[in-house]
């Protein structure tokens, strides 16, 4: 029944802007939790804004696994 609806091509990932993005916009994602919003908002306000995604390996609570889960979805501009 659904199959006409169903498009494998249009799957595109919509990207969080790191650098802009507020708590409340980083903790809507289902990956990204308050705690770990709220970190990655504050490493941004004591630092500066980022120059990739994967500076966000330097939060200690960011692990590998954490870090492989969310990076897809991630953005800096």
């Amino acid at each position: 029944k659904i199959r006409p609806s169903l498009n494998p091509g249009s799957n595109t990932i919509r990207k969080i802007n790191i650098n802009t993005a507020t708590e409340d916009e980083l903790k809507a994602h289902p990956y990204i939790r308050y705690l770990l919003a709220r970190l990655i908002v504050e490493y941004r306000n004591q630092h500066g804004v980022y120059a990739s995604p994967s500076d966000i390996k330097h939060i200690m609570l960011i692990n590998d696994s954490i870090y492989k889960k969310v990076s897809p979805y991630l953005s800096v501009e």
